[in-house]
């Protein structure tokens, strides 16, 4: 795939985006400065506003500028080499400059996206996360991807941005990410957790069947994902619960499918780790 960078080196103007259907997916080469992406000057360095269908792929692709990603409605499912993110509209995703990612949308998603200069990004993370998003935050954002060209320099943009960068620096970090392993012990067990999230395995027994040692594996899971066997676990079913909420499966489905045995101990997990229940994130990523 080819890329072009914008006329001041910041913008990736090239991604391959379409429909991901049975056959694989038909996509189509477009300019993104031909589908709403508009360039700046200053901290703010691009800006992009833009409805896109379910389903639909935007391609392995990256910035030279740092990013803010938003939906109005539907999910964003992200692959990047910074992990795996699941971005529904109660969250905000900062992508860090130069991270390579694709974007996957789940339901009809309403893009607001933000781009800031690197120049201008100091005191932001260097690493990409989640944020809250407040109505303030919400309102801010709308604003500002929406804005014309000619209002890029002025006070109000300024003043507006410096307001949004304030919120991105001030809480980052939430927990709806799954950081991929580099490890090839940890890869093996995590490869198979994603594709058996059934399986209840612990990590003793884990240990036991590759024939390493648990405090091993243990020292390992936390020091290069930042979390526990346990806590990466419950977070491969969480993302996943947040992609087949999003598909329009049952909960109770769901419950089933990620090792639960009722649909009761789903939703207790689920609303301690996003403080909503099923039924109440469906009614966020509504249009």
């Amino acid at each position: 795939m080819k890329h072009r960078s914008g006329s001041r080196g910041h913008l990736d103007h090239y991604v391959l985006y379409g429909h991901c259907g049975l056959g694989g997916g038909r996509f189509v080469m477009e300019s993104l400065s031909n589908s709403g992406v508009l360039e700046r000057t200053g901290v703010l360095g691009g800006s992009l506003s833009r409805d896109f269908a379910d389903s639909t792929i935007l391609s392995d692709h990256m910035h030279d500028m740092g990013q803010l990603k938003f939906a109005l409605s539907g999910v964003m499912v992200i692959a990047s080499t910074d992990g795996h993110w699941v971005v529904p509209p109660t969250r905000a995703l900062w992508l860090a400059p130069k991270v390579r990612h694709r974007v996957r949308m789940l339901g009809k998603v309403q893009l607001r996206s933000v781009f800031v200069n690197p120049e201008y990004s100091h005191g932001l993370p260097t690493r990409s996360c989640l944020l809250p998003v407040t109505p303030l935050f919400r309102e801010l954002i709308a604003a500002v991807a929406t804005s014309s060209p000619s209002d890029a320099r002025s006070r109000r943009t300024r003043l507006l941005m410096d307001l949004l960068l304030e919120e991105v620096s001030q809480d980052c970090g939430l927990p709806l990410h799954l950081p991929t392993p580099r490890d090839h012990r940890l890869a093996t067990i995590c490869t198979h957790i994603q594709e058996h999230l059934d399986d209840m395995k612990t990590l003793h027994e884990w240990a036991k069947d590759l024939g390493y040692d648990q405090r091993t594996l243990h020292r390992l899971f936390m020091s290069e994902l930042g979390m526990s066997f346990v806590q990466w676990r419950q977070q491969a079913k969480l993302l996943t619960a947040l992609e087949w909420l999003a598909e329009g499966r049952q909960v109770l489905s769901i419950a089933l499918d990620l090792g639960y045995q009722t649909q009761s101990a789903f939703t207790a997990m689920f609303r301690r780790n996003l403080h909503m229940t099923p039924s109440e994130f469906l009614k966020a990523m509504a249009p």
